[in-house]
């Protein structure tokens, strides 16, 4: 005699979150996940108590057939059943799997006995087994729990991802980061919502598989994408490298103006046109200071016209008196400096 092709062959397998992108497990997500482990658990269980019941019924109808030994595991297996919504994290209900997995590999076992001594007919258990299953109106409404369960948490997971990877990229841009390309990824990653909500809803597992492997692919994109824009040097930090770098040119310009007096009592425009650089250095990285990238790049324009004035009021002193080769070698290399450092905050601005 076979073994029964149907009786209690259903497994305790949990359905992993094949619609949740790529992404540690924070506290909410976690908890959701044991949420939808419980319910699915819920259902299976029931569905196998169902099962074990009508083999228990027709293993009674069996000649000289002893089902107490089936019925001390179906009670164990009811008492594990019980602890179902006691297990409160992924181990817990993980450990509660292999108890109710052993408790029906053992019934299943003590079924086999049973039948062969009674010279039952698989058959006729399978029949009896499908027809107490059929339409149970216990089964459905744990059915309907779990996918109510996951599809709401999993929106919710998937809502919530999005809404994270948005503050990651406004609080980049916000510093002056090219979010551009990531921003495009998280879109399109959004934009596939209704397609994960569509699947969820058909409560198909094949239909949930085929979208899965599409978001879990544009969630990684979105991840390679925002890593990239970390690693950029943000606009605000290169503004304040070239604010920086104007104010190191602005404390040799003091030291040259300074060493110019003994041989030029009047050094024209270098004075009050290194006065008037100081000032609107300062003025942009008071903006700066305030995020605004915007009005930063309005006030360094000034900064940048003063150290190209800066630089001709330089070459105006070198060619209105001979200076020692030292010095002048100095100052023709101080506006070579100030141009370069312009150069650079035109092309930035």
């Amino acid at each position: 005699m076979k073994r029964p092709a149907r009786i209690l062959s259903t497994l305790l397998v949990l359905v992993a979150l094949l619609c949740l992108p790529v992404t540690a497990l924070d506290n909410a997500t976690a908890q959701h996940n044991v949420e939808i482990r419980q319910a699915h658990l819920a259902w299976t269980a029931l569905d196998l108590d169902v099962e074990m019941n009508a083999a228990i019924t027709y293993c009674g109808t069996l000649y000289g057939a002893d089902t107490s030994g089936m019925s001390a595991l179906l009670a164990q297996f009811r008492e594990e059943e019980t602890l179902i919504p006691s297990a409160a994290t992924n181990e817990e209900v993980d450990a509660l799997v292999a108890d109710m997995t052993n408790t029906t590999s053992l019934f299943r076992e003590e079924t086999f006995v049973v039948v062969t001594r009674g010279q039952g007919k698989w058959e006729d258990l399978n029949i009896q087994v499908l027809a107490a299953k059929e339409n149970n109106p216990y089964i459905l409404n744990k059915r309907e729990a779990y996918w109510s369960v996951r599809k709401a948490n999993q929106l919710a997971d998937f809502d919530a991802w999005v809404k994270d990877g948005q503050q990651k990229l406004d609080a980049l841009k916000t510093m002056g980061y090219d979010t551009t390309a990531a921003q495009r990824a998280l879109d399109v990653f959004s934009a596939k919502r209704p397609a994960v909500q569509a699947a969820l809803t058909s409560k198909t597992e094949l239909t949930i598989l085929t979208i899965s492997p599409q978001v879990l692919s544009l969630s990684e994109d979105f991840s390679r994408k925002l890593a990239a824009a970390q690693e950029q040097v943000p606009d605000s930090m290169r503004l304040m490298l070239l604010l920086d770098q104007a104010d190191r040119a602005v404390v040799r310009a003091d030291r040259i103006n300074t060493d110019l007096v003994p041989y030029l009592l009047d050094i024209g425009d270098a004075d009050p046109v290194l006065s008037r650089t100081k000032k609107d250095i300062a003025a942009s990285r008071k903006i700066l200071n305030t995020g605004n990238l915007g009005a930063t790049r309005t006030e360094m324009v000034h900064v940048q016209k003063d150290l190209v004035d800066l630089a001709q009021a330089y070459r105006d002193v070198a060619h209105s008196i001979a200076l020692p080769a030292e010095f002048s070698l100095e100052l023709n290399t101080m506006v070579l400096r100030l141009d370069d450092a312009a150069d650079q905050m035109r092309t930035a601005l």
